[in-house]
């Protein structure tokens, strides 16, 4: 039977994920010394707001919220939904403290909240596809490709909201070409897991109809948002390549996890594959 698309965790895994790829391009930028006080803290104010909403979005899944505090009273079970609180709860105090320092011009401090913003971003974007691949009763899920899908789609939608905002806070050259070239890497990077996880469906015979519809759609959007990436990379910073750019990272996060749900199915024995396995007892 099969599981449907549980769009609660959709939109939380596609908004907070972007909120850590937006932190890791944050700190990068620091650290390369290429970013201006506006953008530092518009990025770092959006990263908040795109966490704590995905968080929110997390608590719509569970249909009565007041059962939130059963999660988190199991944090230390270190399931995978616990990493995810965890780290969610990381990535908040690690961008607060960042814009505060800025704000308060240390400069040392910043610097260290931007190393600590790289970790906590590429980890807890890793870790909310891991999630998933720890729940080895489902075939569609088991696989590291799904994992990286997560992680390479979250980082690339962030350092393209990243370029935006550079480009409307009027950053300088170097710094959106910087980003530019990060986010071509980390496109292509997403196209590549789109591809393997597609491919690892497809060994399965999981892969067919809409799903390999959906599959296509991830690597496309995953291709246009490279290409975005490679015009503020190598030609003249533009709001309207940036926004389409977040448009197509965006819509390649949303295909690699409907992706996902639409090859999810009951078994007979998945509740106790699942529990064995640390996995989310989602349903």
């Amino acid at each position: 039977m099969e599981v449907g698309i549980q769009w609660p965790l959709v939109l939380f895994t596609l908004i907070a994920g972007a909120g850590y790829g937006l932190l890791a391009t944050t700190g990068l930028a620091r650290l390369a010394g290429k970013q201006g006080d506006e953008t530092r803290t518009w990025a770092l104010a959006a990263t908040l707001v795109l966490l704590v909403v995905g968080g929110l979005m997390s608590v719509f899944h569970l249909v009565h919220p007041e059962r939130f505090m059963g999660a988190i009273t199991n944090l230390f079970s270190f399931s995978g939904i616990a990493l995810e609180l965890i780290s969610l709860g990381i990535g908040v105090v690690v961008a607060g403290a960042f814009l505060l320092l800025g704000r308060a011009g240390n400069a040392a401090g910043e610097r260290v909240c931007a190393g600590i913003a790289i970790v906590v971003g590429l980890g807890a974007a890793f870790l909310q596809g891991y999630a998933y691949f720890e729940v080895a009763a489902q075939p569609g899920w088991h696989s590291l490709a799904l994992a990286l899908g997560y992680l390479f789609t979250s980082l690339t939608a962030g350092s393209l909201v990243y370029a935006g905002i550079a480009i409307v806070k009027q950053d300088d050259a170097a710094t959106i070409s910087l980003v530019g070239k990060v986010a071509m890497g980390l496109a292509a990077c997403a196209a590549v897991a789109a591809a393997a996880y597609a491919a690892t469906l497809s060994g399965e015979g999981l892969l067919g109809g809409t799903a390999l519809a959906m599959a296509a759609v991830a690597i496309a959007c995953e291709l246009i948002a490279l290409g975005a990436g490679a015009w503020m990379a190598f030609k003249a910073p533009s709001a309207t390549v940036a926004a389409g750019g977040v448009l197509a990272g965006v819509g390649g996060s949303v295909a690699v996890r409907v992706l996902m749900w639409m090859v999810a199915a009951y078994g007979f024995d998945f509740l106790w594959m699942a529990t064995a396995n640390r996995g989310l007892l989602l349903f």
